[in-house]
């Protein structure tokens, strides 16, 4: 984190050691105290000398001594008060004879705390020579606030010069005139078979967006296409785990791509040479792709190449079929393939995409005329290249008069790399945006550093991983999760995030950050938050900080690499896609382990784990735990010793198998799973749950005793499997118990019943009556009576997925319904044209129909869905025309 969060961080953290553990302080309060106050008068000069140090060296070397001295701080702390705690745990007998270390410990942070406020005095007394001068900013925090409330969003709100580019494709590449209710015949010579479709241009330039639109085209979702598929191929990938995310993204039901992901896992244990996995997987590919017609983008291929790895694996005959590249590469496209080149935005254009960045809220497009000269100013530096303007309009979203503007123009003009042709490098606009962030949102930021190149990255996770950091701040009237929420909002609306799905209510549910302000999010974060890399397997590191890395990342097989004598100052652990044993973890001794006293967050993925890595049991300061192994059908089974971990507030262990040991950890927020194996989950004194995910009925009746009165309990996600054999009492028992669980607000009940059974039979009633409950997600159910008598009374937000007999008719007497989702579910009036009653749906903003493949009309009655603003519709083939429907509603196939 830059040296104002670092700052701030150890300032909170004495402030809450004087506040919580002042009798362990004794004679070194009055020190913490001093020490507080200091660093907090240093924080009035971080704003100038951030302002100051893109041109002046000394300045940055300034800011570099002060962000170590806060760092020491805090490590300092941190340490005493494991120590405190340590002595804490032991019993009566042992504190008092561990008295004599007691006061070895408080002796020597007053000597830390001594020697720290020295080196602060030094480099106070160095300021005035570099000119730092005290910088007190008005309060403007109200706009920010109110732009950090949970807010929707259309992921192509801002779409700018797109519309003759995609039209342009679809016609000469893609599509061909509509004939009748299918787009079959190809215009390009090749009249049948697969045909390549190249785009090309510079980065930034929005090749992925002009692709993710086609994607997206009711035309090609409307289409004759069987199976659809994007994958990310980026500078950095492995042939074979992008295969299998597309044999996995291309399966067309559950039950295919269970089978196929098995087969994989079994060839991956027969062998280990990555050539003959790579022929293998790619006659998978061609295999799956054989007879069918299919549509799949390859998104950022950077070489002829990578290219080269796949282009065997796509059958190339009577079919039609169509695949999409971009790349910044020219060579890659050939002479039979249809290139597009990406061509920089014009005045007008650019001067649009400006004004939507820098006004979010002005739905009117116009700008004041006091600002509109220095805003042409500021567009002339951006040279037409989307990226670029829509970072410089994010910029002045926080600016909201001529001062604010004139103030980011002289920033992109005070550019230390400014070329003859007086356009700044994208990379110098680009690390503005950055260094305009407050110092909260930069160590948000900074966070993204932790996850691989191109990865879509799951808003709850991060957040999360944000929580876990300590670096949300708390308000009385908010929760965390919110703020963690707003904060994400905030790094949008300035451009630094490309959302890549969102939920029907328009929150972000996943997003990316583009490889260019990646390369800025990795530079600061190395520089600035001691980040330190490690790569390949001769674990070369990419860091740039001199001084003690607090994250860590590992990358491939080089975890053996990342073992150092400086793992006391980590506070973060991530690696990625190691696939090794646990071995590696156990034949390391228990003295290297302890050594990770401070390590807050763990992130392991891709490893073949066979049991929970003994090793771990050392990490008792671990409040962030996640472990996705490689192997579906290994379940690891938790220890008991976990119940050690006090601090633990998320959990998340992808496949997991319980003993029937209680599991008391009262700190825990989070738990979730994809699978679960083994004996119903205990748990005590769970007083601070917010969050269930993955487990099955059984788990849950079993557990919910073990929940305190008052729970915190708000999302819950249970799995029923074998619904046919499972037990009635069982069901009401779980109801039962739901029914107590006053602050729940969301439920997903994941009921297994098949839809190709003859008769599915009806299960009792799980559904609780609950007032809190607004948001339910049910698969798999049936209903047998009318649907408003199944629902809690305030619900705004459902899903329907698989279920059977669902009546709209009765959804639509639902009074608060505001969000309706339907996915591969068998309505029951007409089964084919669905009839919206005068009276139907009166709250309703958004539907959703999904895979409704009988569906083949919607009417709507005058005063019907009054306040319906949006219908997305995907897979529904015999769906003829929305033609019919209110101009207001905005249709979307994506």
């Amino acid at each position: 984190m830059g040296a104002e969060a670092a700052i701030s961080s150890a300032v909170q953290l004495l402030g809450d050691l004087l506040i919580q553990k002042v009798s362990f302080l004794r004679g070194v309060a009055g020190q913490v105290q001093l020490l507080k106050e200091e660093l907090e008068s240093m924080q009035c000069f971080q704003k100038d000398a951030n302002r100051r140090q893109a041109q002046d060296e000394g300045v940055r070397d300034w800011i570099r001594k002060i962000r170590e001295v806060a760092y020491d701080a805090e490590d300092a702390i941190e340490m005493f008060l494991v120590n405190v705690e340590n002595v804490k745990s032991r019993g009566l007998v042992k504190r008092c004879t561990s008295f004599p270390k007691s006061m070895y410990h408080l002796d020597r942070i007053g000597d830390e705390i001594d020697s720290i406020r020295a080196r602060l005095d030094a480099i106070d007394k160095s300021r005035a020579r570099y000119g730092i001068i005290q910088f007190v900013e008005e309060a403007e925090m109200s706009q920010v606030e109110l732009r950090r409330r949970l807010c929707p969003w259309q992921k192509d709100e801002h779409l700018v010069g797109m519309e003759d580019a995609v039209e342009k494709v679809l016609r000469e590449a893609i599509l061909v005139k509509k004939k009748k209710r299918h787009w079959l015949k190809p215009i390009t010579k090749k009249k049948m078979g697969l045909s390549v479709v190249v785009i090309q241009g510079m980065g930034g330039i929005g090749k992925s967006t002009l692709a993710r639109e086609i994607y997206n085209h009711p035309k090609v979702v409307g289409g004759p296409f069987d199976r659809r598929g994007w994958v990310v191929v980026s500078s950095a990938f492995t042939p074979q785990e992008t295969i299998k995310q597309l044999i996995s993204q291309l399966s067309k039901s559950e039950k295919e791509k269970k089978e196929l992901v098995e087969e994989i896992q079994k060839l991956e244990q027969w062998t280990k040479d990555k050539q003959y996995l790579l022929e293998k997987l790619q006659e998978m590919l061609y295999r799956q792709l054989e007879g069918t017609n299919y549509f799949i983008v390859m998104d950022d291929v950077w070489e002829q190449q990578h290219w080269d790895y796949f282009k065997g694996a796509f059958p190339d005959k009577k079919e039609t079929s169509r695949l999409i590249l971009t790349t910044r590469n020219k060579i890659i496209a050939k002479r039979d393939q249809y290139m597009h080149k990406m061509k920089l935005l014009d005045s007008e254009k650019s001067w649009e995409l400006f004004l939507k960045k820098a006004f979010i809220n002005n739905t009117n497009g116009t700008c004041p005329k006091e600002l509109e000269r220095i805003g042409r100013q500021i567009l002339l530096k951006c040279d037409g290249l989307p990226l670029a303007i829509s970072v410089a309009g994010g910029l002045l979203v926080d600016a909201q008069d001529k001062s604010g503007w004139q103030q980011v123009l002289d920033q992109i003009n005070s550019s230390s790399n400014i070329p003859e042709n007086n356009v700044p490098n994208i990379l110098d606009i680009l690390e503005l945006s950055y260094q305009n962030l407050s110092p909260q949102l930069k160590s948000c930021f900074l966070c993204l550093a932790f996850f691989k190149e191109d990865f879509t990255i799951s808003s709850n996770e991060l957040v999360s991983i944000w929580r876990a950091q300590g670096l949300i701040q708390e308000e009385t009237s908010r929760s965390i999760e919110d703020i963690g929420r707003g904060y994400l909002n905030e790094l949008i609306n300035r451009s630094m995030l490309q959302i890549e799905d969102l939920t029907i209510d328009g929150q972000v549910k996943s997003f990316r950050l583009h490889d260019l302000l990646r390369g800025v999010c990795l530079s600061k974060a190395e520089e600035e938050m001691g980040v330190k890399i490690v790569k390949g397997e001769e674990g070369g590191s990419s860091s740039k900080s001199s001084y003690k890395p607090r994250h860590l990342v590992v990358y491939n097989k080089s975890s053996k690499t990342f073992f150092s004598n400086q793992n006391k100052h980590l506070r973060s652990v991530f690696l990625l896609n190691v696939g090794e044993e646990h071995s590696i973890f156990d034949d390391i001794p228990s003295p290297y382990w302890k050594s990770f006293q401070l390590l807050k967050v763990l992130y392991l993925d891709g490893f073949g784990f066979t049991k929970f890595p003994n090793s771990f049991r050392c990490l008792v300061g671990l409040k962030y735990l996640r472990i996705c192994t490689n192997r579906s059908s290994i379940h690891l089974k938790l220890p008991s010793w976990l119940n050690h971990f006090k601090k633990l507030e998320f959990l998340y262990v992808e496949h997991v198998e319980f003993s029937g040991a209680a599991l008391k950890m009262g700190s825990l927020r989070e738990f979730g799973t994809r699978s679960v194996l083994g004996r119903a989950m205990k748990v005590e004194k769970w007083k601070s749950i917010e969050s269930l995910k993955g487990i099955r009925l059984e788990d849950w009746v079993e557990m919910s005793s073990g929940l305190m009165p008052d729970s915190h309990l708000r999302e819950l996600h249970i799995n029923v499997w074998d619904v046919r054999n499972v037990d009635d009492d069982l069901v009401r028992r779980g109801r039962a118990s739901l029914q107590t669980m006053t602050n729940l607000v969301k439920l997903h009940l994941h009921l297994d019943c098949s839809m190709n059974d003859i008769k599915p039979e009806t299960m009792p009633e799980l559904v609780p009556n609950l007032k809190s409950l607004t948001s339910l997600k049910l698969r798999g159910y049936v209903f047998d009576r009318p649907a408003v008598s199944v629902f809690p009374p305030n619900l705004s937000h459902l899903t329907l997925s698989r279920t059977y007999e669902v009546s709209m008719e009765e959804l639509g007497k639902l009074p608060k319904l505001q969000y309706l989702t339907l996915n591969h579910s068998f309505i029951s009036e007409n089964m084919g044209r669905v009839k919206i009653l005068h009276d139907g749906f009166l709250c309703l903003k958004a539907l959703s129909l999904k895979k409704i493949y009988a569906l083949t009309g919607i009417d709507i009655e005058e005063g019907g869905m009054p306040r319906l603003e949006q219908l997305r519709i995907r897979h529904c083939p015999l769906l003829e025309s929305t033609e019919n429907l209110p101009k207001r509603i905005v249709l979307s196939f994506a």
